[in-house]
């Protein structure tokens, strides 16, 4: 059973605690850089309970493939296909281990290269997203910011526990406040490293995304102008030729 399967149920009281976040950070500058996904491929990998998947699909992709290592998140999502059919594939499938699964437009992987545990893991997981896309296709990714700012980010619910000498591939963890608390290890990739282990599977640029918030006026506005520093997460584009 991985970490995912026994946070599964607990998904519901997790995803309140980062609604805002979400809702506000993560879903609006990910579908900014996107772009229009009508008539793509997407496979999403590491799709937890779908959400990106189901987002994506309703933008009008003409073929939507989700994965993930975990059993108990891929039936989250297939509950939710069948509540709401939109087409979409479900595999339980470990990255690292990964068939071909077809030529796609896009490859989304949201907070999946952070879980390599040494060089050598986040190169290979870089050579099998870049072999599951068509020629000229692109990899729209969340990684974790080894830069991001622990104390602002407590404030939208984003507990760091980062070493303040980690050095690359070292663990830590990140735990959301919900109850009980939800606590995932990630390891250290500083964004230099991670464009250097995308170059060498192949990718032939790499553009690391603006992030914006969309609070408008909320009363925590300020706070996310300030965590936007410094995110919990950094958004990048890599592009095959």
């Amino acid at each position: 059973m991985t970490q995912y399967d026994e946070l599964a149920a607990r998904l519901a009281d997790i995803e309140k605690a980062i609604h805002f976040y979400r809702e506000t950070v993560e879903f609006p500058s990910f579908f900014d850089a996107l772009g229009k996904a009508r008539g793509m491929r997407v496979l999403d990998v590491g799709c937890g309970d779908g959400v990106y998947a189901r987002k994506v699909a309703r933008q009008g992709a003409a073929q939507v493939v989700g994965t993930d290592s975990s059993a108990e998140m891929i039936r989250l999502a297939e509950a939710a296909e069948a509540e709401e059919p939109l087409g979409i594939r479900y595999l339980v499938h470990d990255l690292a281990a990964m068939p071909s699964l077809g030529a796609f437009d896009v490859v989304v992987a949201v907070n999946v290269l952070h879980y390599a545990d040494d060089r050598g893991a986040l190169e290979s997981m870089c050579r099998q997203l870049a072999s599951q896309l068509a020629p000229g296709g692109r990899l729209l990714a969340y990684v974790g910011n080894t830069e991001c700012d622990a104390e602002a980010a407590k404030d939208f619910g984003f507990l760091v526990d980062r070493p303040a000498d980690a050095h690359e591939g070292d663990a830590f963890t990140v735990t959301i406040p919900a109850t009980p608390p939800a606590t995932v290890e990630v390891r250290y990739w500083p964004a230099a490293s991670l464009q250097q282990a995308l170059e060498s599977a192949g990718f032939a640029r790499v553009d690391w995304e603006p992030m914006a918030h969309t609070a408008g006026d909320d009363p925590r506005a300020a706070g996310l102008d300030r965590l936007l520093k410094n995110p919990p997460g950094l958004l990048l584009s890599a592009y095959l030729d």
